[in-house]
């Protein structure tokens, strides 16, 4: 039968998203055109619809996710004060900020579609088919999403609305957040939901069970060091039947230790670390073993909402991309991240990050009479999610679709949740197979340099904390790795963000020069044993204001200033749901 696009004509709660199949598990054979769930009978149907879960429902999260989640965590310099970069690395952003409403939008259709899926689709099917097990499955790929929205909802807002019936929406739109504790709960429900019926392999680029567990402990170990400042409520405890919030931590960091082991030895056959970090990011490369979860996206397609628009983001130069769309030149990595890699020493990771002077690419820019890009700029551009040329892509990159699949969920994250389950409460580790796995992933970054390499013989907080920075730069991570520390020390994490350590300490890797603007080049500054000049602090953007919770009994910001754990709420939203900005209630599970 002759391949056709497949158009599912999904309502969800803003709007209708238009899915066109494709390639591997996208690729979908197809005569009619499905419309709601009375015409979704056969296991290829379910399949069908859960594919889209892949693909349009979270083209916004990819467009805005490193906006918010790495602007907000300095790992962004950008020279035009007005842009939505600046925005969020000065904590300037309000309601109204572009990025902000697109993530919250995203996040909340993927729970949509994925619950029509759970609550619609799948009992239809039911009626149909006599295979409960693939059909859980499907439902299991739909809670896994929705899990997984959850916990970037959480991790943004705090205490936002769970929405488990989209119909219900429709009928009463205004709805009370749910309690911050309540939504982790409930991505833990839909997670271990997903743990339970994913098969353990499936077509490349569909979750699996190593998948869902993945995910389950990323959550587990929100929820382990929210614990640890004492800040689940006793309602939480008695309906958990735990002790104290001390018990509950070590609960939770153990549950990580058991689901990040089993990926690490029973998934190993199918899962692992790429020999080579920068080997990560290449379309080349799409769907590689290290992707537990990445965002599906349609090569070469220039349907809106089926692409990969990072690369024109965050490219600099239109030179290095045939020109293709490139308007990153005025985004740069922020100087203490800069700073990190250059004390760091980890070539390929610094170089698969970002654009270092005299840095040169043999498999960029191939259609110049160099055939390479060798880069000239002293402020460092964003080199991640930049994939080159449609002659450096097999002709996959286009304009507004770089062709490239997001992860969302590597496994060096899962080495790297392993050592901090191990290490639980306490400071450090020297746990023998904790530090080896945290040493698989930094020796991989020293690749290209593995002289420079030096193992690990124990692992601290801080190095975990420093680990994490440097490994998932632009991945929309380093923000949540700042409020889940801020969860059980506050006070550092003040202190970090308002740029007071560099007040009382020497310049360490902790160290958080906030805005500041620099020039690097390591063959001009080697003679002189210096990194950088003297970083020279904006007087446009400043965060000296970042406060805790202060005596609120509920957390809502309402100039992104007031407290670190959430954001402020998309202005649209708020205004036509009120309630949002009142006190969260217990959600009924």
């Amino acid at each position: 039968m002759k391949k056709k696009k497949i158009l599912n004509k999904i309502a969800i709660l803003f709007g209708v998203v238009l899915f066109t199949g494709c390639s591997d598990f996208l690729d979908v054979e197809s005569d009619t055109q499905k419309q709601g769930a009375e015409s979704i009978t056969t296991l290829v149907d379910l399949r069908n619809t859960t594919a889209n879960l892949y693909t349009a429902p979270w083209f916004g999260f990819n467009q805005s996710s490193y906006e918010v989640c790495d602007g907000r965590a300095n790992n962004l310099l950008a020279d035009a004060t007005s842009s939505t970069y600046a925005n969020f690395a000065g904590f300037s952003e309000t309601s109204s900020t572009a990025g902000l409403s697109n993530l919250w939008s995203s996040l909340y259709n993927i729970s949509a579609q994925s619950s029509y899926v759970i609550n619609d689709y799948a009992p239809n099917v039911r009626l149909h088919v006599d295979n409960e097990a693939k059909i859980n499955a499907c439902e299991a790929e739909a809670r896994f999403m929705r899990g997984t929205a959850y916990w970037y909802l959480a991790m943004v807002w705090h205490d936002v609305p769970i929405i488990d019936s989209p119909n219900s929406l429709v009928l009463s739109p205004k709805v009370y957040p749910n309690r911050f504790e309540d939504v982790i709960q409930f991505a833990i429900n839909d997670l271990e939901y997903a743990v339970q019926w994913l098969p353990t392999s499936d077509d490349k680029g569909r979750v699996t069970k190593y998948s869902a567990e993945g995910m389950l402990a990323r959550v587990c170990l929100t929820a382990a060091n929210y614990a640890m400042g004492n800040n689940f409520s006793q309602d939480y405890l008695d309906r958990n039947a735990i002790a104290s919030n001390t018990t509950l931590a070590q609960f939770y960091f153990d549950k990580a230790k058991v689901l990040t082991n089993n990926i690490l030895t029973e998934g190993s056959a199918s899962y692992g670390l790429l020999a080579d970090y920068e080997d990560l990011f290449k379309v080349q490369n799409n769907n590689n073993k290290e992707s537990l979860f990445s965002i599906q996206v349609i090569p070469t397609s220039t349907v809106y909402g089926l692409g990969n628009t990072r690369q024109q983001s965050l490219a600099g130069s239109t030179t290095l991309t045939n020109g293709l769309n490139a308007y990153g030149g005025s985004i740069f990595c922020g100087y203490d991240i800069l700073h990190l890699y250059v004390l760091d020493g980890a070539k390929s990771r610094m170089r698969g990050n970002i654009f270092v002077a005299t840095e040169n690419y043999n498999y960029l820019a191939t259609h110049t009479a160099a055939k390479s890009w060798t880069v000239t700029n002293e402020k460092c551009n964003i080199k991640k999610f930049v994939v080159g040329s449609k002659e450096d892509t097999g002709g996959i990159a286009i304009n507004n679709n770089s062709g490239l699949m997001t992860p969302v969920m590597r496994m060096a994250e899962v080495y790297l949740m392993y050592t901090e389950a191990v290490m639980g409460t306490n400071s450090s580790t020297s746990d023998a197979l904790a530090v080896q796995r945290f040493n698989a992933v930094r020796q991989r970054a020293f690749s290209l340099n593995i002289a420079n390499y030096v193992a690990k013989t124990s692992v601290t907080r801080n190095d975990l904390f420093k680990e994490r920075r440097m490994e998932f730069f632009m991945e929309g991570l380093f923000w949540q790795d700042i409020v889940r520390r801020s969860f059980y020390d506050m006070d550092w994490v003040k202190n970090y963000l308002n740029n007071k350590l560099k007040d009382s300490d020497a310049l360490t890797e902790l160290t958080n020069y906030v805005w500041y603007h620099y020039t690097y080049n390591p063959v001009r500054l080697a003679a002189t044993g210096g990194f950088t000049n003297s970083p020279r602090a904006s007087t446009v953007v400043a965060r000296e204001a970042v406060h805790d919770l202060g005596s609120a009994t509920y957390v809502h910001s309402v100039d992104a200033k007031d407290n670190i754990w959430g954001l402020p709420y998309p202005q649209v939203d708020a205004s036509k749901n009120p309630l949002l900005n009142q006190e969260p209630v217990k959600f009924n599970f």
